[in-house]
C-alpha cells in the first residue's frame, strides 16, 4: 500500500506539472482533464494488478475489448487533430475547426477514448472504490468536455456551432 502511495504522489506531481498552466483556471478544461487524469491513476493503483489475471473470463475480456477501443479511438483523434488541424504550436492549438477523420462522426473522440479507459479499467475488478473512481473520473471527463466545447465556440465561433448541428458529441448517431 505504501508503494501504491509513493507512486500515486510521483505521478500525480507529474500530472501537476503537466497542467501547471491552468490548474486553476476553472473556465478552461485544465482542472477538469487534472482531476479526470489523478481518477484514472487512481483506478489504475486500484486496479492494475488484475490486468492480465484470468484473462478469458468475460469481464475481462470485455475489459480488454473496451480498452482496445479507447486505444483505437485515441490514435484517431491524434492522427486528425495533428493532419488536419493547422495547430499553431502543439497539436491541441489547432487553428481550424476538425471535421476530418474521426471528428467527422464524433465531435470528442479523445473524451470518448478516456470513458473507455476508464470503463475498462473498472472492469478489472469491480469493487466500491473502484466504481467511485470511475464515476469521478467519467463525471471529470463529461465536465471538461463541456468546458472544452465553450472554448471552441468561443474561439470558431458560427463555424464550430454548425459542426455541433451535424455532429454528435460522443457516440455517432445517439448522443
Amino acid at each position: 500500500m505504501m508503494i501504491k502511495g509513493i507512486i500515486f504522489l510521483v505521478v500525480s506531481t507529474v500530472i501537476a506539472a503537466k497542467f501547471r498552466k491552468e490548474l486553476f483556471a476553472f473556465r478552461r478544461h485544465g482542472p477538469y482533464m487534472f482531476m479526470a487524469a489523478e481518477g484514472l491513476l487512481v483506478l489504475f493503483l486500484l486496479n492494475g494488478g488484475f490486468m492480465f489475471q484470468n484473462p478469458f473470463v468475460l469481464g475481462q475480456v470485455f475489459s480488454w475489448i473496451l480498452m482496445l477501443i479507447s486505444a483505437g479511438l485515441a490514435i484517431m483523434g491524434f492522427y486528425a487533430l495533428k493532419t488536419y488541424g493547422e495547430a499553431a504550436a502543439d497539436w491541441e492549438d489547432t487553428t481550424r475547426v476538425v471535421q476530418e477523420g474521426i471528428f467527422r462522426h464524433i465531435r470528442h473522440p479523445l473524451y470518448v477514448s478516456l470513458m473507455f479507459l476508464v470503463g475498462g479499467m473498472l472492469l478489472k475488478d469491480l469493487s466500491l472504490p473502484a466504481v467511485l473512481a470511475f464515476l469521478t473520473t467519467f463525471g471529470f471527463l463529461v465536465a471538461a468536455s463541456i468546458v472544452e466545447q465553450r472554448e471552441n465556440l468561443a474561439k470558431f465561433g458560427d463555424q464550430y456551432r454548425q459542426y455541433m448541428l451535424h455532429t454528435k458529441r460522443y457516440l455517432p448517431l445517439i448522443l
